[in-house]
């Protein structure tokens, strides 16, 4: 935590004169209140338009001052959104230090934060770039997912069956994730969190009930050898959700 917070502060103090840096703010596991020793660090920054990918070289030479990057991958250079990763020398393995970087000019439909699913935490803000709206209903029809859900299994369970019996235990996976992902995304939903349909496994603890995860936890935690005897209740599950 004090390294984390030695980071921010550091960054806030070198940034927040510079006239072409607009916001300054964190997202993640910090706002939502889950951060722990393991958790890493989201940074977000509003920039001039043509700076998006050109900052991180001051970027770095700021972290730098704290202490050596001994780690840095690129992730987007090019587009709307710059995105690197650092690890600073001597600070926890799992600190890594997540910067993304916005245009000034972006559109504000395309970068407003969904209260309870996007939180930040304020660093600086010049020039209200950062703006929050109220989660929207869903108005989602579960019945009719649910039996989506279940006509894709019925759908999913020859190929799977049959490369089970091929002994070609890849695809039989292959095919046996693509059910439990399709019921990853109806549980989601069931629970009220259409806005993660597609971030698969990620947040699951925290966004659906824990009996439900614990049941998920036993369909995936399975051998290949053990997928056709466990099928009969996956689909007495599924039936019933």
């Amino acid at each position: 935590m004090e390294d984390r917070n030695k980071i921010v502060k550091y960054l806030c103090d070198k940034l927040e004169p510079r006239g072409d840096i607009y916001a300054f703010w964190i997202e993640g596991s910090v706002p939502q209140g889950y951060a722990d020793e393991f958790s890493d660090i989201d940074l977000w920054l509003s920039v001039d338009d043509d700076k998006i990918f050109t900052i991180y070289g001051d970027i770095e030479q700021i972290l730098a001052e704290i202490s050596p990057i001994d780690f840095r991958y690129v992730v987007k250079n090019k587009g709307e959104l710059g995105q690197n990763v650092y690890h600073l020398q001597g600070m926890s393995e799992f600190l890594t230090v997540d910067v993304n970087t916005q245009g000034i000019s972006r559109d504000p439909r395309d970068s407003i934060l969904v209260k309870g699913i996007d939180d930040a935490e304020i660093i600086f803000d010049k020039q209200n770039v950062i703006k929050f709206k109220e989660r929207e209903s869903a108005n989602t029809d579960i019945g009719a997912k649910r039996k989506k859900l279940q006509d894709f299994y019925l759908q999913m369970h020859p190929s799977l069956l049959k490369n089970i019996r091929r002994g070609k235990i890849l695809e039989a996976l292959y095919y046996y994730h693509l059910i439990l992902r399709y019921t990853t995304k109806f549980l989601r939903l069931k629970y009220g969190c259409h806005e993660k349909t597609d971030f698969d496994l990620k947040h699951i603890y925290r966004d659906i009930p824990e009996g439900e995860v614990r049941n998920l936890e036993r369909f995936y935690d399975v051998r290949a050898s053990e997928i056709e005897n466990i099928l009969p209740e996956l689909e007495v599950w599924i039936k019933g959700l």
